[in-house]
C-alpha cells in the first residue's frame, strides 16, 4: 500500500507540472505561438533531457553506444513519430477545434499505450490485470469525452456573451475528414511516444544499471532523452518554419520580452522533469509493466491540473449550470479512473513473459575485469 501511495504522489507531481508548463504563455503576449513552441523547443527536448542524464549518470554516451543499434533506432524512429504526431496535433486544430482533436488524441494515446504492451507479453490478456485496465480505460476516455462535452457547452454559453478581437483557434468549414485524419495521426504519434518507452525501457535501463553501474532512476530516463532529442528534429523545424512562413523573428526583439527567456526555461522544466517524476513512479511500481499503469495515471493528472488552470483563469465563468454538472461528472470519472488504475497495480503479474526471447536477451557491451569492452550474451 505504501508502494502504490508513493507512486501516486510522484506521477501527481509529474502531473501538476506537467499540466502547468504552458501558463506562462499566456503572459508572453508579445511572441506569436509559433515563437513561444521554437525558442522553447531546444530547452525542452535537448538541453534540459542531456543536462539532467548527465548529471545523474555522466557516463551515458558510453550507454548509449552499448544499446543495440535496430533497439536504437527503434527509439529514434518512435521519437521522430511523436514529433510529427504533435505537428499533427497542431494542425488537427484549425479544421475540427481544440475539443475534438483532444479527445482523439488524448484517449488513442493513452488507450495504446496502456494496452498495447498487454498484447505483446504472453498469457496477460485475460488475467484480472488486464481487464482492470480496460475497465480503467474505458472509464478514461468516457470521462474526456464528457470532459469536452462541457468545454463545448461552455464555449457555446459564452459565445454572444462576450466578443474576442482574435480567435487563434478558428475552425476551416467543410474540413472534417481531413481534421479527424490529422487527429488520429496525432493520437498515433501520442502511442509511438509511449509504447517506444514502454518497449524499450526494460532493455536500455537494464544495461545501464548491469553494465555500466547507473542507478535505478537514471537508467529509467536514457530511453526519455533519446525519444526526446529524436522528436526535437521535426518539432523544431515545423516551428521554425512558421516562424519564417509569419516573418516572427522580429518579435523575439521586442521591448519588455526579455523576461519571457527566463520563463522557457520554467516550462522547460515542467515538461521534462515531468518525466523524471514519471520514471520514479515507475520504478517504485516496479515490474515491467509498471509504466502502463503509471502512463494513465501520468495523463489523468495532467488534465485534472489543465482543468484546474481553467478554473483559476476564470475561463468557466459564465459557462452555464450545464457546462459546469458535465464537467464536475467528468471529474468525478477521472477520480475513478485513478482508482482503478492503483488498483491494477496489485493485480500485475509477476514476471510476464514477452512474446519472444530478444527483447531481452541482448548482445550487450560487457565490461570486464580490466575496464575493456567485450561483447558477452547477456541472459
Amino acid at each position: 500500500m505504501e508502494t502504490i501511495a508513493f507512486a501516486l504522489v510522484m506521477v501527481l507531481i509529474a502531473g501538476l507540472i506537467n499540466g502547468s508548463f504552458a501558463a506562462p504563455m499566456k503572459y508572453m503576449t508579445k511572441w506569436r505561438e509559433e515563437n513561444i513552441w521554437l525558442a522553447f523547443s531546444p530547452l525542452g527536448f535537448l538541453l534540459l533531457p542531456w543536462l539532467t542524464i548527465e548529471i545523474m549518470a555522466p557516463n551515458t554516451c558510453e550507454v548509449i553506444g552499448a544499446i543495440p543499434p535496430k533497439l536504437l533506432w527503434t527509439m529514434i524512429m518512435g521519437g521522430i513519430g511523436f514529433g510529427l504526431g504533435q505537428i499533427a496535433f497542431a494542425l488537427s486544430f484549425r479544421y475540427i477545434g481544440i475539443g475534438l482533436a483532444f479527445v482523439i488524441n488524448i484517449s488513442m494515446g493513452t488507450a495504446g499505450s496502456a494496452l498495447i504492451p498487454i498484447l505483446w507479453h504472453k498469457g496477460i490478456w485475460g488475467t484480472p490485470y488486464s481487464y482492470a485496465q480496460l475497465i480503467g480505460i474505458i472509464i478514461f476516455i468516457a470521462a474526456v469525452i464528457i470532459g469536452a462535452a462541457a468545454g463545448a457547452a461552455r464555449d457555446k454559453n459564452k459565445k454572444g456573451k462576450q466578443t474576442e478581437k482574435r480567435d487563434i483557434h478558428q475552425i476551416k468549414p467543410g474540413m472534417l475528414v481531413l481534421g479527424v485524419i490529422l487527429a488520429v495521426l496525432a493520437g498515433a504519434g501520442s502511442v509511438s511516444q509511449g509504447v517506444t518507452y514502454i518497449w524499450a525501457n526494460p532493455t536500455v535501463s537494464e544495461l545501464a544499471a548491469n553494465q555500466f553501474g547507473v542507478g535505478k532512476l537514471a537508467s529509467g530516463v536514457i530511453a526519455w532523452v533519446i525519444i526526446f532529442s529524436s522528436a526535437w528534429i521535426p518539432y523544431a523545424l515545423y516551428f521554425l518554419i512558421l516562424n519564417i512562413k509569419n516573418k516572427s523573428f522580429h518579435n523575439y526583439g521586442a521591448s519588455g520580452s526579455g523576461k519571457y527567456w527566463f520563463w522557457l526555461v520554467f516550462m522547460g522544466i515542467g515538461y521534462w522533469g515531468s518525466l523524471v517524476f514519471f520514471s520514479k513512479a515507475s520504478e517504485a511500481i516496479g515490474g515491467s509493466l509498471a509504466p502502463t499503469i503509471a502512463w494513465p495515471l501520468f495523463m489523468v493528472f495532467i488534465i485534472l491540473t489543465s482543468n484546474f488552470w481553467s478554473w483559476k483563469s476564470h475561463e468557466w465563468e459564465g459557462a452555464g449550470s450545464k457546462a459546469i454538472k458535465t464537467m464536475w461528472a467528468s471529474l468525478v470519472l477521472f477520480i475513478a479512473a485513478i482508482v482503478v488504475f492503483s488498483y491494477s497495480s496489485k493485480l500485475q503479474p509477476p514476471h510476464p513473459d514477452t512474446p519472444d526471447d530478444h527483447h531481452h536477451d541482448v548482445h550487450y557491451k560487457h565490461i570486464d575485469h580490466d575496464g575493456y569492452p567485450t561483447h558477452k550474451k547477456m541472459k
